[in-house]
């Protein structure tokens, strides 16, 4: 094996062992991803099987498809595309909701469940952005390390490809389904909205 070879994989197993444990520190001023995450999971915590449902379910889904597909170079210049749409979309939707405002809504309960709806929707939005960049990333040293010669390093077997395009397909996977969780909460809004102009009316 090439010695700069050698030197640019441990250069990216090393910094990205660095970016990793400082974005999930407790107390990170500028990313606080550790506790969006938290906040997240928070969600389902009166629901267990949402648990199941969000991130159980997709990981057998996910192994199924990686069995039956090996995800090429192709595939991950694809799937960039496609979170490219998805991240375009969320801030679209974050600017939406930047713009509501309750202070008028004078009823205490259903403000303090619209601002709860709000900061849940938010949260989500957040995380699923985070999951989109991190998949963007994770496709791109997919694609480096596959122009690697397979004779040096041994990145083309079936397991390691399967096992790789596994964790692309479920991040992918809860992607999408935290997806439909945000357009369910905006359709919670929304009728909020109807509501409340209506009760001004």
């Amino acid at each position: 094996m090439e010695t700069k070879t050698i030197v640019g994989l441990s250069l990216i197993a090393f910094s990205g062992l660095l970016i990793f444990i400082c974005m999930m520190r407790k107390r990170e001023d500028f990313f606080n991803i550790r506790k969006t995450i938290c906040d997240h999971l928070k969600i389902f915590k009166h629901c267990p099987s949402k648990y199941w449902i969000f991130y159980g379910l997709p990981l057998l889904f996910s192994i199924g498809l990686a069995l039956i597909y090996e995800a090429s170079s192709g595939f991950y210049n694809e799937l960039s595309v496609i979170l490219v749409i998805i991240l375009s979309m969320l801030f679209a939707i974050l600017s939406i909701l930047t713009s509501q405002d309750y202070s008028n809504v004078n009823d205490k309960i259903q403000k303090g469940k619209a601002k709860k709806v709000l900061k849940t929707t938010t949260n989500a939005i957040v995380f699923d952005s985070f999951l989109s960049l991190f998949l963007m990333l994770y496709g791109l040293v997919i694609i480096v390390l596959s122009g690697i010669n397979t004779i040096e390093i041994p990145f083309n077997t079936y397991i390691i490809k399967t096992v790789v395009a596994c964790i692309a397909y479920y991040v992918f996977t809860i992607i999408l389904l935290n997806l439909l969780f945000i357009v369910k909460q905006m359709s919670k809004i929304i009728e909020f909205n109807i509501e409340v102009l209506k009760d001004k009316k």
